[in-house]
């Protein structure tokens, strides 16, 4: 194992971190506080003390793992209060105990004042309580970032779950739908069979294998397009016109896969219903700094069925664009003057 990792793994552990908070911070308490304010030099004052640190140790992890997980997290606010006010009342009394003990032994620095005093006795009881506010300031923001932290993944892992189920509905569709394209294409014997089965293998390879990646080339996306494409243009012959157009730089640009394949579907399968005419489609590729700029227009008959175009294949590539982009997409569909338009915006 790289030794870095090791060393980092190491303070990482329980134990150790915690030591080091507890020297930390009672090394800081004698500096500041005992050295610096009160400007006192003894060595064995300083040897004396460490042995009522034990005291505020005990305190602040009776607080922490037994007094506010049963009590404050449970919202019984007076019974904590108590509780608490009955662990420091406890601690003081033991840390003046010790330092009585000290005074009977012939320590002149903790004999300056009366150990169990009035204002000696306020004073550690306020000293105890700053501490454990300090220490359960601490306990809840490290509990805070850790419940964060287990939601930010319990979320990745549900919209993970979300986004291949969405995936797992559009697949069988497109199989779906392509299958009948070859169908279609065998009951006129066309010579051109064996171009489809290559065509549609490349697309079931597609999407069973290169599909599964959370995002995918966009030249492979494109090469996807294309092949359905292509597929159209044999089964409807000369009555279909497809003019696909393609701006910008495409390489190294990667987009979720199959979420463009819908929109060019659903212009077949809305452009070409009850339309005996010739049949024209225009597709739209541009790439514009970091977003892609998509467009797809097709020619619809009369009143377009709301229920058609807003089917559960749209629901679910709308859904599929929430959980991927928020708010840093755009999606328009324009239904003017017998065309049917989609103008999508994603970043690549």
């Amino acid at each position: 194992m790289n030794p870095r990792i090791e060393y980092f793994s190491f303070f990482k552990k329980r134990w150790v971190y915690h030591t080091l908070f507890w020297l930390i911070y009672f090394t800081s308490y004698c500096l500041v506080i005992v050295f610096g304010l009160y400007q006192i030099y003894d060595l064995t004052f300083y040897l004396q003390i460490v042995f009522l640190f034990p005291f505020d140790i005990a305190l602040a992890y009776f607080n922490m793992y037994f007094l506010v997980p049963r009590y404050l997290s449970s919202r019984k606010y007076l019974l904590y209060g108590f509780a608490l006010f009955l662990a420091i009342l406890a601690t003081t009394f033991l840390n003046l105990s010790l330092q009585q003990f000290y005074v009977n032994q012939g320590s002149k620095i903790f004999a300056l004042q009366p150990v169990f005093g009035f204002a000696k006795i306020t004073g550690v009881i306020l000293e105890r309580f700053y501490f454990v506010g300090l220490t359960t300031a601490i306990k809840l923001a490290k509990d805070w970032i850790q419940n964060q932290r287990r939601l930010k993944e319990m979320e990745k892992q549900y919209l993970e779950s979300e986004l291949n189920f969405l995936k797992t509905q559009i697949q069988p569709h497109f199989f779906f739908n392509t299958l009948n394209n070859l169908y279609s294409l065998t009951l006129k014997k066309s010579d051109l069979a064996p171009e489809v089965v290559l065509k549609l293998s490349e697309l079931m390879s597609y999407m069973l294998y290169e599909s599964n990646a959370p995002r995918v080339s966009l030249n492979k996306e494109i090469t996807y397009l294309q092949n359905y494409l292509d597929l159209e243009k044999l089964r409807f012959g000369q009555r279909l016109t497809v003019l696909f157009e393609i701006e910008g730089e495409t390489t190294d640009k990667t987009i979720p896969p199959l979420i463009l394949i819908l929109f060019v579907e659903n212009s077949f399968k809305h452009g070409v219903k009850n339309i005996v005419n010739d049949i024209f489609i225009e597709i739209g590729l541009k790439i514009e700094k970091d977003f892609l700029h998509f467009t797809v227009t097709n020619p619809v008959e009369g009143s377009p069925n709301s229920k058609e175009n807003n089917g559960i294949g749209l629901k679910n590539v709308r859904r599929r664009l929430d959980l991927l982009f928020g708010n840093r997409y755009q999606l328009d569909l324009q239904n003017k003057q017998g065309k049917y338009r989609v103008l999508l915006k994603i970043p690549v």
